[in-house]
């Protein structure tokens, strides 16, 4: 893609997000929220085969469940590509290397933009309190969780798209074993996720899934229904998502809203944080 084209894609991304959430260009948004904005059904299906599809004529985003969470909000903003850029009709199978169709690189080029604005970017690496040639495998592991990306979707897009590391320092953070990172962080080894917050993590919600992780440095009391429990680890507060639903978390210096899920939840976006019912 030309660099006249990247400028046209990425002015219809920060248009898009202007246009249907006001979402200014400094602060992460969900694409979930965006796409119900825009008028699509957003669902999520048991089909493992492929990330996800865009069906132009029913105004109907598919996302697979059976993807890791970072992938499906990564594949919903995918698909809000193809449709502002108008591709038309576009399912999007599992491809281990990618893809090289001029449509799919410019639907993924949309997507980054979208989810991780060159401003965004830049604003949070100041609240985090560090330079991009400064950051670890840890701090992207944690970085990719608050933008709501994969790991390697944040390394992509700081690296091939914002020039913001050399491609060298690429090289050596994607060389990662993602379980040390979350084993590290909580002290688990399972394929859960781990959101490592503080004050630096701003006007942006914490999407889980049932047993996935929060870890603090300082205690958070729950002000709301109790859908994460405490559990012990030494010098970390560290807690687990247990039911879905919305709660608020804070301690004397900020607060936040944790959405949480169902562990590959399969239905319409509008019910994904429903709370459980009671046997």
């Amino acid at each position: 893609m030309d660099k006249i084209r990247a400028t046209q894609v990425s002015l219809n991304a920060l248009k898009t997000r202007k246009n249907y959430l006001g979402v200014p260009a400094h602060l992460p948004l969900c694409p979930y929220a965006l796409a119900e904005s825009m008028g699509f059904d957003v669902r999520f299906v048991n089909i493992p085969s492929f990330e996800g599809m865009y069906v132009a004529n029913q105004n109907l985003i598919l996302i697979s469940a059976e993807r890791p969470e970072g992938r499906k909000r990564f594949t919903c903003a995918h698909e809000i590509g193809h449709h502002v850029l108008k591709h038309g009709t576009i399912i999007d199978e599992i491809l281990e290397c990618g893809s090289n169709k001029q449509e799919e690189i410019e639907a993924d080029f949309f997507a980054s933009m979208l989810l991780m604005p060159q401003s965004a970017v830049n604003r949070t690496l100041i609240q985090y309190n560090k330079k991009a040639e400064e950051l670890t495998h840890t701090d992207i592991y944690i970085l990719s969780k608050y933008f709501g990306v994969s790991y390697l979707s944040f390394l992509t897009h700081i690296s091939s798209n914002l020039k913001l590391i050399p491609y060298r320092r690429y090289q050596h953070l994607r060389n990662v074993k993602l379980p040390e990172i979350r084993q590290s962080l909580c002290g688990a080894t399972q394929n859960n996720q781990v959101f490592f917050i503080g004050s630096w993590w701003v006007e942006k919600a914490i999407d889980m899934e049932v047993g996935d992780y929060i870890v603090s440095d300082t205690e958070l009391a729950i002000d709301g229904i109790d859908i994460i429990d405490k559990i012990d680890d030494d010098g970390r507060f560290v807690y687990v998502a247990t039911s879905s639903g919305i709660t608020r978390i804070h301690n004397e210096l900020w607060s936040g809203f944790v959405k949480v899920s169902r562990k590959k939840f399969t239905g319409h976006y509008q019910f994904k944080y429903e709370e459980e019912a009671d046997e």
